[in-house]
Formats: structure tokens, C-alpha cells, sequence
């Protein structure tokens, strides 16, 4: 018979059989696993209470889960911080039968924890790759869905670059930049004054040193992250960081130097990656969300070749409604920095609409 299990994050024996099972999954997020929780760990601060799902002789599923306690109100979610990805995951071969039971069980279980803490909502993030918000309708019943969007560029398949796209990696590869691996902090630190100073210009705000100083020093060693840099004459000029497990990469982040935009870094450092990925065995090359479709920056992306998938934050109401529809958008901001709490339209149309697409307010749900 299937249980779930709640893993004592102090208790090896638990966090090893998660990572097993983590392991094991090749369509799992690199976000949903342990060492994304060691690197966020200082960060929130949240508390981890990952799920996993058993039939006593092996181990099926899992959901991370992690609790973010405040005055204003405590919450329930599947990923915190930037660049979130993944609710449920399961090993491969299962049954749609007992698919769709690891995900009963897990999602009850998941409503029961947010309920013990008291929260105001349960917010899981689906994965992009896998089309399973059906069971997250059927077995967590929420109460609003945000639907957004990812791009990526399959890399089991040809891809084909225009003429103009062609010009600029060109355009990168003949001004005579190093392409390589970060290696050290001093690197790093180096990279991270770019990127500050590239958000600032495009009025956006930058992501905190620790993250990234972080990620380096879990995911690194673990063969799980790479900060491709570009260089001239030994100083930075672009670099992208990536996050991956089995198939899946993430582009978590890409910052140049606005002073080299004309040699086009970038363009080069998104060549090297993908054919650095393709090398690997990756399959998916996953650029995470736009702040809008047909800006610059999904432009960008999709000239690459790349796909849109949608996937979804489903959002279950625990506490009292009117505690949390006190606040507004920028009440959010303020006391749940870098967590998802519920659709901002949610303000706009009295909590009565359940179904929103990023960056607008959609008709009414029936």
C-alpha cells in the first residue's frame, strides 16, 4: 500500500533516500532537489518539509514543500526564490494508476501540512515538461490558476539559425574572446558586478551575491551548475549561468557588459552552452520565463529555435480569505520577497476569477 513519508531534513538516512529517488528521475528539476535547498537554504529563510511517496519496497515520488512563516501570514510552497520550477516528480515506468495515486496522496498530504502551519495558501508550481495539471485540478482543487510560459530549444533535434542570427555568434567568435568555466570566487564576484550593473540599466533588480555564491559552491562540485564566462584580455565581458539535472538545463541567468553589446557576447556564450549541453546528453535546453511574449529578451530566445510551454502556479486558500485580501500586490512584495502567493489579479477581480494568464487579467473562469 502507497504512504507518504515527511523527510527529517536531520536525519541522513531520510535526505538520502530522497536524493536517491531524485536521481533517479530524469524529468525532475534541478530545483527540486537537495542541493537547491542547501544553496536557497540561507536565503528565505525557509523551512524545508519535502514529502516522499512510498510502497515500502521502493520509492516513488516526491514533492518539495517549503514554509515561510511571517505576521502577515504564513505560506505554504513548492519552490521559494528565483527561478522556480516543479511540484511533483515520480521515477519512471510507473502505471498511470499509480501516477495519478503518488499524486493523490502527495497533494492531500501537502494540504495537510498547510493546514498544520496555519497558512494562508498552498502554491505548487507544475512542471514545464510534463503535462500534469489535470491531477493537480482533480486532487488539490485550487482555488486560482496562473498560467505562464517557458521557452526552449529541444536539443535532440536539428536547429536552424537565420542568416542574421548566424552573423552574430560570427560577429563574437571573430572579436577574439576566451570562453571557459568559472573557477574561482574572485571570477565570480567579477561576473556579479556585471550582472548588478546590467539589471540597473534595463531598470531591474539585480539577485542578491548570495544566491549565486551559493549555487556555485553546492551545485558546481556536484556537476549540477556552470558559470560559462567570456572573457578579453583576462576581464569579463559575459556570463551565463546554468543549472541542470539529467535532461533538463536551465538558463539562470545571462549578463553582459553593455560596453561589448556591439562584438554580441552573448550570442556567443548561448552557442557554446547549447553545444556544451548537446555534449552532455541534456535534451532540454530550458530558457525560463519572459516578462512578456514578443519582448526583446523573448526575442532573443526565440530566435534560437526555441518552443513555448506553458506551466502553471495552482494555488489552494487555506487561511481566511479576507486576511489575505486585506493586502495588494505591493503589500506581496513587501512581506513575501521572491515567493509566490497568489495571482496579482486576484486584487483586481474580488478573488472571484480562478483562471489568469501572466501579464493579464482573463475573462472570468466558468
Amino acid at each position: 500500500m502507497l504512504q507518504v513519508i515527511d523527510i527529517d531534513h536531520a536525519d541522513s538516512s531520510s535526505v538520502a533516500r530522497y536524493e536517491r529517488l531524485f536521481d533517479e528521475c530524469p524529468d525532475a528539476c534541478i530545483q527540486q532537489s537537495m542541493d537547491w535547498c542547501r544553496a536557497i537554504s540561507s536565503l528565505g529563510p525557509d523551512r524545508p518539509l519535502f514529502l516522499l511517496c512510498t510502497d515500502g519496497i521502493e520509492d516513488l515520488a516526491g514533492l518539495p514543500l517549503y514554509l515561510f512563516e511571517t505576521a502577515t501570514g504564513n505560506i505554504l510552497t513548492s519552490v521559494p526564490q528565483p527561478g522556480p520550477f516543479g511540484g511533483v516528480f515520480h521515477r519512471p515506468g510507473l502505471t498511470p494508476d499509480v501516477i495519478a495515486e503518488v499524486y493523490r496522496l502527495l497533494l492531500e498530504r501537502a494540504v495537510e501540512v498547510a493546514d498544520k502551519h496555519r497558512c494562508l495558501t498552498l502554491s505548487l508550481i507544475t512542471n514545464p515538461f510534463i503535462d500534469d495539471l489535470d491531477r493537480y485540478e482533480r486532487y488539490l482543487a485550487p482555488d486560482f490558476i496562473l498560467e505562464n510560459f517557458t521557452q526552449h530549444v529541444p536539443l535532440d533535434r536539428p536547429t536552424h539559425r537565420n542568416h542574421g542570427h548566424r552573423n552574430n555568434v560570427n560577429r563574437g567568435r571573430k572579436a577574439g574572446f576566451t570562453v571557459g568555466f568559472c573557477k574561482t570566487e574572485i571570477e565570480l564576484a567579477e561576473w556579479y558586478r556585471i550582472h548588478e550593473k546590467r539589471h540597473r540599466e534595463i531598470g531591474a533588480t539585480p539577485l542578491e551575491y548570495r544566491l549565486f555564491e551559493n549555487l556555485f559552491h553546492c551545485l558546481v562540485p556536484k556537476g549540477k551548475a556552470q558559470l560559462v564566462l567570456l572573457k578579453m584580455n583576462n576581464q569579463v565581458v559575459s556570463g551565463g549561468f546554468y543549472v541542470y539535472h539529467r535532461r533538463i538545463m536551465d538558463v539562470f541567468m545571462l549578463s553582459f557588459d553593455s560596453a561589448w553589446e556591439k562584438l554580441a557576447p552573448n550570442f556567443l556564450n548561448t552557442d557554446y552552452s547549447i553545444d556544451w549541453a548537446k555534449g552532455q546528453g541534456l535534451t532540454v535546453y530550458n530558457w525560463q520565463s519572459s516578462a512578456k511574449k514578443h519582448c526583446g529578451v523573448y526575442e532573443y530566445k526565440r530566435q534560437w529555435g526555441s518552443i513555448d510551454r506553458s506551466y502553471y502556479f495552482v494555488t489552494r486558500m487555506i487561511g481566511d480569505r479576507a486576511r489575505l485580501a486585506a493586502l495588494y500586490a505591493d503589500d506581496l512584495r513587501r512581506h513575501y520577497p521572491w515567493h509566490y502567493v497568489v495571482p496579482f489579479g486576484v486584487f483586481e477581480t474580488g478573488f472571484e476569477q480562478k483562471r489568469f494568464q501572466k501579464g493579464l487579467v482573463e475573462r472570468r473562469a466558468a
